[in-house]
C-alpha cells in the first residue's frame, strides 16, 4: 500500500498521513489534520494523523491491500517506465518513520541540525505540549512549500558534499589563495583545467589502500562543478562551487588600514594653516597640525571598524567548518543557486508526484479521490507540520543521493 499518502475521510474533509510500518500493520490514529473546501466548515472533524503503526498482528485494511495488488500488477504489466517514475518509487517504497530513522542513524549531525534549523526557522520554536498551535493556508501554498522543502532538502545534500570535499582538500576559510593552492595541487598536469581523470584521481585519493572510488562518485562532482558541460572543471567553475569568496573591492588604501599594526595611527609633521573647503562652497582656513590631528582620529575610528568585520568574517568562516546552514548562510545567491542547478527534470517530475501522492481529496461521492486544489483550506497542528516538513526534507536529500549514485537508471536497467 502507499506507505505514506494522505486522504480525507467523509465529507469532514480531514487530511490523513498513512503509514505502514509492515504488512500485517494497522494504521491507527494520531492528533487531527483538517482540510474544509472553500466556504465549507467541516462539522465534527474527527482524529485522522496517522504517522506510526502500532499493532503489527493486525489484519492489513482490505481496501488498502486492493491497492497493494493493484500497484504490483500495474509494475508488473508496464514496469517503471520512466526515470521520474523510478525516483518516485525510491522516494516512497519506505513508510515514512523508517525513512526518517534510517536517516537520522546514518547522516552527520551537522545535516540533521541543518534540517532542524530550516523547520525551525519556518515554524518557530514552541514547546509543542505547552501551546496548541496550528498552521492553517491553503492548497496551493501547502504544495508549494513542500515542493520547495524538498529542493532544500536535496540542496543541502549538495552543500554537505562540497564541506567534505573542502575539508578534504584542508580549504577552511573562503579565501581565494587557499581555493587557488587546492586547485593547482589537483591540476597535475597544469592544463589549468580540471578533467575526470583527475577528478577520479581525487575521489580515490580519499579511500585507503587499493580501494577505488566507485565511479559514480567522479561522475557527481563533475556534474556539480562543470558548469558548461564541457567535460572539464575550470578554476572559476571551481572556485564558485565550493565557495571561495569574490574579491570585495575594497579600496587598496582601506585594505592597508586594516592590515596596519595595533597602535594610533600615524603621520607627517605638519605646521602652518590649509585652506578647507565647506559645503556650500564656502573656504576656510584652519590649522594644519590641528586638522591632521582630526584626519588621524577619523582614521582611527575607521581601521577599528574595518578590523571588526574582519574579525567577525573570520568568526563566521570558522563556524562553516562545523555548521552546514552556517555554511549555506554565508553563500551569494549566485552560488547558492550552483547547489541546486544540476537538479534533473525527472528529479523535479518526481518531486511534484511524490506531493501529489501525499495529498488526496475525496471527490463528491466520497468514493473517488481528487488532487488536493488550489483553494482547498488546510489547517495542521504545528507539530505534526514539522514532522511534515522534516519528512519533506529527507525525502529531497534522498532523491539527490539517488540521482548521484544512479539509482533510477539502474532499476530501469539502463
Amino acid at each position: 500500500p502507499p506507505p505514506h499518502s494522505c486522504r480525507v475521510s467523509d465529507g469532514s474533509m480531514q487530511l490523513q498521513l498513512f503509514t505502514v510500518v509492515a504488512v500485517g500493520a494497522a494504521w491507527t490514529p494520531a492528533s487531527p489534520v483538517s482540510l474544509s473546501r472553500a466556504g465549507r466548515v467541516a462539522p465534527g472533524v474527527r482524529t485522522a494523523v496517522r504517522l506510526q503503526a502500532s499493532d503489527e498482528n493486525s489484519a492489513l485494511d482490505l481496501e488498502a491491500l486492493a491497492k497493494l495488488r493493484e500497484r504490483i500488477s500495474r509494475i508488473q504489466q508496464s514496469g517503471l517506465a520512466t526515470p521520474a517514475q523510478a525516483y518516485f518509487d525510491i522516494a516512497t517504497e519506505k513508510p515514512p518513520q523508517r525513512l526518517m530513522r534510517e536517516f537520522f542513524m546514518e547522516t552527520e549531525p551537522r545535516v540533521q541540525q541543518a534540517m532542524q534549523d530550516a523547520v525551525v526557522s519556518l515554524l518557530g520554536n514552541l514547546p509543542p505540549l505547552q501551546f496548541d498551535s496550528r498552521v492553517s493556508t491553503t492548497g496551493d501554498k501547502l504544495v508549494a512549500l513542500m515542493l520547495q522543502l524538498q529542493m532544500t532538502g536535496y540542496m543541502l545534500r549538495n552543500a554537505e558534499y562540497v564541506t567534505k570535499l573542502r575539508e578534504l582538500l584542508d580549504i577552511r576559510t573562503r579565501s581565494v589563495d587557499e581555493f587557488r593552492k587546492a586547485f593547482n595541487r589537483l591540476d597535475e598536469d597544469g592544463s589549468g583545467y580540471l578533467e575526470m581523470g583527475e577528478v577520479q584521481s581525487l575521489m580515490d585519493s580519499f579511500y585507503e589502500g587499493d580501494a577505488t572510488a566507485p565511479p559514480y562518485e567522479a561522475n557527481a562532482l563533475m556534474r556539480l562543478l562543470d558548469a558548461n558541460r564541457d567535460g572539464r572543471i575550470s578554476w572559476d567553475e571551481f572556485a564558485a562551487a565550493l565557495g571561495a569568496r569574490k574579491d570585495s573591492g575594497l579600496d587598496p588604501s582601506l585594505k592597508a588600514l586594516t592590515g596596519a599594526a595595533d597602535g594610533p595611527v600615524t603621520g607627517p609633521q605638519v605646521s602652518g594653516t590649509i585652506s578647507v573647503m565647506l559645503e556650500g562652497g564656502k573656504e576656510v582656513q584652519i590649522d594644519a597640525a590641528a586638522y591632521m590631528e582630526q584626519l588621524k582620529a577619523e582614521a582611527e575610528v575607521l581601521r577599528k571598524e574595518l578590523n571588526l568585520v574582519k574579525k567577525q568574517e573570520a568568526r563566521a568562516e570558522l563556524a562553516t567548518t562545523s555548521s552546514l546552514s552556517a555554511y549555506v548562510a554565508t553563500l551569494p545567491q549566485d552560488q547558492l543557486q550552483l547547489l541546486t542547478r544540476d537538479m534533473s527534470p525527472e528529479v523535479k517530475e518526481a518531486m511534484q508526484m511524490v506531493i501529489k501522492y501525499i495529498f488526496k481529496v475525496p471527490g463528491d461521492d466520497d468514493e473517488s479521490e481528487r488532487d488536493l486544489a488550489a483553494d482547498d483550506q488546510v489547517t495542521i497542528e504545528q507539530n505534526k507540520m514539522r514532522q511534515l516538513c522534516m519528512y519533506q526534507l529527507v525525502l529531497g536529500y534522498r532523491m539527490r543521493e539517488a540521482e548521484a549514485k544512479g539509482e533510477a537508471d539502474n532499476r530501469l536497467g539502463r
